[in-house]
């Protein structure tokens, strides 16, 4: 049955790139990793004791969209973000989760894939705390209105074909009384629309 649902899954995307290759839509997705500097003293204080007793941290991102060729390497691109810093030391755990809509425009610089571009980000962070003996603690920032940047380089760019894109953001997320600073490097897959 696993072997089924793989097989079908590779079908679909193959048949989704092959549609798109000569389309003013494309489609990407991409898996990443980075550090997240908050700007909430409370997290940080809870960050500067979890390193100091031993927890364990990993933060992964990932991220899926689309780009709509608006003019020769310019695009229109949406998509969405999240980021999970994740720390956990036996039963215990502190993690949190980010998560944003972005919206913004990419060029093409010429210099063969490398792209860059600005996007402006509606975002907001859940917190899931569970430390010593009490039960886990859920809240949620506002929603916040913030800014990405990003440059990457697309190896497949004008040949047509599939090769993975490198890159790095920078994201600004104002969250009310405090702002967190996201930086990320990536892969992605580029499906059509270049």
């Amino acid at each position: 049955m696993k072997l089924r649902a793989v097989c079908a899954g590779v079908v679909f995307l193959a048949a989704t790139a092959v549609a798109a290759a000569d389309s003013v839509v494309g489609f990407h997705a991409g898996i990443g990793s980075g550090y997240i500097f908050y700007g909430d003293t409370d997290v940080r204080n809870r960050i500067s004791d979890m390193n100091g007793s031993s927890f364990s941290r990993f933060i992964i991102a990932g991220d899926f969209g689309a780009d709509i060729k608006l003019a020769d390497s310019f695009f229109f691109v949406t998509g969405g973000e999240v980021t999970a810093d994740l720390f956990w030391n036996g039963s215990e755990h502190c993690n949190y989760l980010d998560y944003a809509l972005l919206n913004g425009l990419k060029i093409y610089t010429g210099i063969g894939g490398l792209a860059v571009s600005a996007d402006y980000a509606v975002g907001r962070r859940t917190d899931f705390v569970k430390t010593g003996t009490e039960d886990e603690v859920i809240s949620s920032t506002g929603w916040g209105n913030g800014f990405q940047f990003e440059v990457d380089y697309d190896l497949s760019y004008g040949t047509g074909g599939w090769a993975p894109v490198f890159g790095a953001y920078w994201r600004y997320m104002p969250r009310g009384g405090s702002a967190d600073n996201i930086v990320s490097v990536f892969v992605r897959l580029q499906f059509g629309g270049k």
